[in-house]
């Protein structure tokens, strides 16, 4: 019989992708974490994993045991979670991560809402971007995260992973306050002269941006870039370009920018609460989702200024 403990390790290294982060997870010493890895591919009698360069790249053999390790995963987590439901107590603690925009226009009153309806529940946040989160879920670093993707590119891979849609969203233009502008949507191909400002080019907002911008035919020329949206706005602000942001981005304060909807198909994301699928029935997980769920959708109904 397989040692768990060596399961997870492989398990692990099809996360993190090298044997130092692994090590680092379970505070092993590198070589420790291979001599683990040696003695699992032994056992299997298989080739688990090869090493190319200084790392290990997993075989196929090795991806089917890291599938039935998984499995195995969320099974135990699923009689953890249906045991606390026996119980009932809604009790933390409960890690939950968030990429920033959602951490500060939507966390702070849903956790504020839960813990008053719940004082024993305690919950610890971590600000993540959305693929980030998913590997700090699938690591167990995380219990509960906040993610978003956008409609136009690749999905996650949500193998032992629950995704569960709050809000879609969509993105507008926001130009400058002295922006000459009609009030209806605005064609994207009309700002092609402009300077843009985005987020960094290895994002998955840029991607977005660019594939909007390659639809409308031509690239967007980025002069500034940032992974915060309140400089991005405070830029906009400034008069230094344009940008393609989201609707739960601007804040009821933003009235001296001009904002407009796209015309055409719109840009849209979506957000939504990912949690490892073993641990979807436990009361603490499904009370704080809850909460974020409904001040997600409140937020985003009431953040909504422009035509």
């Amino acid at each position: 019989m397989f040692d768990m403990r060596r399961l997870r390790l492989l398990y692990e290294l099809s996360n993190r992708e090298t044997v130092t982060a692994v090590a680092e997870k379970f505070a092993m010493s590198p070589s420790g974490v291979s001599q683990q890895l040696a003695q699992l591919q032994r056992e299997a009698r298989v080739t688990l994993f090869v090493r190319e360069g200084r790392r290990l790249r997993i075989t196929d053999a090795g991806r089917l045991l890291v599938s039935h390790t998984e499995r195995l995963l969320t099974g135990l987590e699923e009689a953890e979670s249906e045991l606390a439901e026996l119980v009932g107590s809604v009790t933390g603690p409960v890690r939950l991560s968030a990429f920033p925009t959602v951490a500060r226009s939507v966390v702070p009153e849903a956790v504020a809402r839960c813990r008053h309806r719940h004082p024993d529940l305690r919950i610890v946040m971590d600000e993540r971007e959305a693929p980030e989160s998913m590997v700090a879920l699938r690591g167990h670093d995380t219990d509960l995260a906040l993610v978003y993707e956008y409609d136009m590119l690749p999905p996650f891979d949500t193998s032992g992973i629950t995704l569960t849609r709050l809000v879609a969203e969509s993105l507008v233009v926001a130009l400058p306050p002295d922006h000459r502008v009609g009030e209806e949507p605005i064609e994207l191909a009309s700002l092609a002269e402009e300077p843009w400002i985005s987020a960094y080019s290895d994002t998955s907002g840029r991607a977005a941006l660019d594939q909007a911008c390659a639809a409308a035919e031509f690239a967007p020329r980025v002069d500034y870039a940032s992974n915060d949206y309140t400089v991005i706005i405070a830029l906009v602000r400034a008069g230094l370009g344009v940008a393609l942001v989201p609707e739960m981005a601007l804040e009821p304060g933003d009235t001296d920018i001009v904002v407009r909807r796209l015309a055409g198909d719109p840009v849209t994301r979506s957000i939504s609460l990912a949690a490892r699928t073993g641990t979807l029935r436990n009361p603490a997980l499904r009370a704080i989702s809850a909460s974020l769920a409904a001040v997600a959708r409140e937020r985003l109904g009431r953040n909504v200024r422009h035509p």
